[in-house]
């Protein structure tokens, strides 16, 4: 919702209090007409208040700012109705004229409220940056240990994988490469998928998912998925080392952020 402003709010009392008081108030009651125009450190109070939302700046420094004016403008709007109020009891007491004195008490009551509410509205405001700020934390807390998970599952799918390679390496069969696949390459596609959730990475972790993609079986049934009993240990070589390439991205990848 767009922020009204607090001295637009003033200016609207303001002006029903001197609708209200018209009839009542002589023109040449040059007392109540200092008192009226002395609002001047009222407005400035709300004009910096008004400052904070141009600002658009959330959080703890705007509800700092905000409760500042707030200050200035009870300390302002106090010393303000006071003197309004002592010179209309003034002038109606010079006159005797009691309807005006109860008119303008009546004025002065809805004033009073109005000015009520203007104090109620910038403690809202305050109250609500403030929450905004604890809500910045809370989500950037969550934020940090979402990442903080991430990078523990992707590094221990990471060491997985490299013992893998060095298992294949040592004894590149068959069997010890069919053990692998696709649980191994299925396992980082994972994290790089959930990756994509996180703020701060150097390369986009779908591009090191599709290289995954054949070994983790989206590419059909065979190789590298899979390989047949007659693949020789050079084929087999070549597919892990094709594999680690890979994996070495997926690190640079985890290393960048």
């Amino acid at each position: 919702m767009a922020h009204v402003p607090y001295e637009q709010h003033w200016a609207a009392a303001r002006k029903r209090f001197e609708a209200a008081t018209a009839k009542h108030r002589p023109k040449e009651a040059k007392a109540i007409a200092a008192a009226l125009n002395g609002d001047a450190a009222v407005i400035k109070a709300l004009k910096a208040g008004d400052a904070v939302h141009r600002a658009a700046t959330t959080g703890d420094a705007a509800a700092k700012d905000l409760a500042a004016a707030a200050k200035d403008f009870l300390k302002a709007r106090k010393a303000y109705l006071a003197a309004l109020d002592k010179a209309l009891d003034e002038e109606a007491a010079s006159r005797g004229d009691k309807a005006a004195a109860a008119a303008c008490e009546r004025a002065m009551k809805a004033l009073a409220k109005d000015v009520a509410d203007l104090d109620a509205a910038i403690g809202a405001d305050a109250d609500r940056f403030k929450a905004q700020a604890a809500q910045a934390e809370k989500d950037a807390a969550s934020a940090e240990r979402a990442q903080k998970r991430w990078e523990a599952n992707i590094n221990g799918a990471l060491a997985r994988a490299a013992a893998g390679v060095a298992k294949v390496r040592a004894k590149p069969t068959p069997e010890t490469y069919n053990e692998l696949f696709p649980a191994l390459a299925r396992d980082l596609a994972a994290q790089l998928a959930a990756a994509k959730a996180l703020d701060g990475l150097r390369a986009d972790p779908d591009f090191y998912r599709r290289k995954l993609a054949p070994w983790a079986g989206q590419g059909g049934d065979g190789p590298p998925m899979r390989v047949p009993p007659d693949y020789t240990a050079r084929q087999i070589t070549d597919l892990i080392k094709e594999f680690a390439t890979v994996c070495k991205g997926v690190v640079q990848l985890v290393g960048g952020r």
